[in-house]
């Protein structure tokens, strides 16, 4: 994505949080706060939103580098999570129908990213069950749902890029009612789909930790982008998630982050998000509002 003069404050806060998270020293954050300023002043010279990010995170690693900031709470958002998954699935298989089952599966994988509990959201299991139930009511195009539905069923290999510690728990729901129905005849499943953590930590974000703790790696394959952004920027990814990419020919694609590196990339994406700013709202020409959750063709 182009660079957005409305995403640099976003950029800035970011970089300022981990910087926050990585220590408590108010001289190692204002180093870091003045380094990250001084990047942003010079926007003009980046080519996209992603480069600008990178350098950014770059610079405040560099002059504090140390474990991942969010590890403990990744970890708690996780198990929370993982708790609720009997009810979850309960809710899930309900219905009657394939098409049905398909839909609330969908559904739960997307309450996992209206999560807000980056912006505040206190983490408990009445929390997510309240997301997961507003989720299931919320108007949605299902004639993309359907349209996904049919992608799935006739893709070869699918590329399920996604997004937030515990909202992995979510997808994997998702994946499993996959496997359960429309996937079921395929003798080569656990191939077809190859789901996507960062390469390292990036906020909140999955890694290939959470995959394993969440149990992801039991139901698909299971690799890393390479690089620890919250978004898969293809110029700074690995080969082998680049190969991965290039060879799917399909791609489900979590959350904003995903959606800014991959918004002009000229492959059959799903996007699956909730819209949290103007900014991205924009660009999906007044079809949908702040706050709501989205099923959409990157043919948008």
């Amino acid at each position: 994505m182009k660079i957005q003069l409305d995403c640099i404050p976003c950029q800035i806060r970011q970089s300022l949080a981990i910087a926050k998270k990585l220590t408590t020293d108010d001289f190692i954050i204002q180093k870091s706060l003045k380094e990250v300023l001084k990047i942003a002043t010079n926007f003009e010279e980046y080519q996209d939103h992603f480069s600008l990010l990178y350098d950014m995170l770059e610079r405040v690693k560099k002059i504090n580098p140390k474990d991942d900031p969010y590890k403990n709470f990744k970890e708690q958002f996780n198990k929370i999570c993982l708790n609720i998954v009997p009810d979850l699935k309960k809710i899930a298989y309900k219905p009657n129908s394939i098409d049905e089952i398909f839909e609330v599966g969908l559904r739960i994988s997307l309450s996992g990213n209206a999560l807000d509990v980056m912006q505040g959201g206190i983490l408990s299991e009445e929390f997510l069950e309240d997301a997961v139930k507003k989720s299931l009511t919320q108007k949605i195009n299902l004639k993309n749902v359907d349209l996904l539905k049919q992608n799935i069923s006739g893709a070869n290999k699918i590329l399920f890029i996604g997004d937030n510690a515990g909202e992995i728990v979510f997808d994997k729901i998702f994946i499993e009612i996959l496997k359960d129905t429309i996937l079921k005849d395929n003798k080569n499943d656990k191939d077809k789909i190859t789901y996507v953590v960062r390469g390292g930590p990036s906020l909140n974000d999955s890694t290939i930790e959470d995959a394993v703790m969440v149990g992801m790696d039991k139901v698909v394959k299971v690799i890393t982008t390479g690089v620890d952004l919250p978004g898969a920027y293809l110029p700074k990814c690995s080969k082998e998630f680049r190969k991965a990419y290039e060879s799917s020919d399909l791609i489900i694609s979590k959350g904003q982050g995903n959606f800014e590196s991959l918004l002009e990339e000229n492959k059959n994406i799903f996007f699956l998000l909730k819209i949290k700013c103007e900014t991205i709202l924009n660009f999906f020409n007044g079809r949908h509002k702040i706050g709501e959750v989205v099923v959409e063709h990157s043919k948008i």
